[in-house]
């Protein structure tokens, strides 16, 4: 198990665990370490707050959280409303929305670890790693897109024996490396 240590803080017991969680089930190049690392348990409109209810500007999320902010009341709203999840409506009612945001899990964690995340890689390592083979797998990576994950894959591939060609058949023909 790799312990994150470097990036502990002795005021966040909760958010050292998850550090440790993921730094364990993913690899360290999956993410941007910074000397923080961050654990986000919930945000509104331009903050979010660690698990020990610590404050933080978002300067990090980009176009989204400029334009909208972190849960914005009248834009999730009116998704559900075009989704037809009506019903869910009283349920930002109910929630203390602040300004016009309600608080929850953020839409966006750019250099930073939610334990929904860490959650996600511990279940998903303990499933396959109970299967047949299985145990060989350690470590999560995810990626954004299809695209993303099959560079990832040629990469760890590559990586893995960097003696040997490669080659990538594509829906456009056959490109091979000798």
């Amino acid at each position: 198990m790799v312990i994150a240590s470097e990036i502990h803080r002795r005021d966040e017991p909760e958010s050292n665990a998850c550090r440790n969680l993921v730094a364990s089930y993913e690899p360290r190049a999956l993410r941007t370490y910074t000397p923080t690392q961050a654990v986000l348990a919930r945000s509104s409109g331009v903050f979010h707050w660690t698990p020990e209810n610590r404050r933080l500007y978002d300067f990090t999320s980009g176009v989204l959280v400029a334009n909208l902010g972190h849960n914005p009341v009248s834009w999730t709203r009116r998704f559900w409303d075009y989704m037809g999840w009506s019903e869910f409506g009283s349920e930002l009612a109910t929630n203390k929305a602040r300004k016009g945001y309600f608080s929850c899990l953020a839409m966006t964690a750019y250099n930073a670890v939610t334990s929904v995340e860490t959650e996600a890689c511990r279940r998903l390592i303990g499933l396959l790693q109970s299967r047949p083979g299985g145990k060989r797998l350690e470590q999560v990576l995810w990626a954004a897109s299809g695209s993303e994950a099959i560079q990832k894959a040629l990469w760890a591939a590559l990586a893995r024996d960097d003696g040997r060609g490669i080659s990538l058949a594509t829906r456009y023909g056959f490109h091979g490396k000798k």
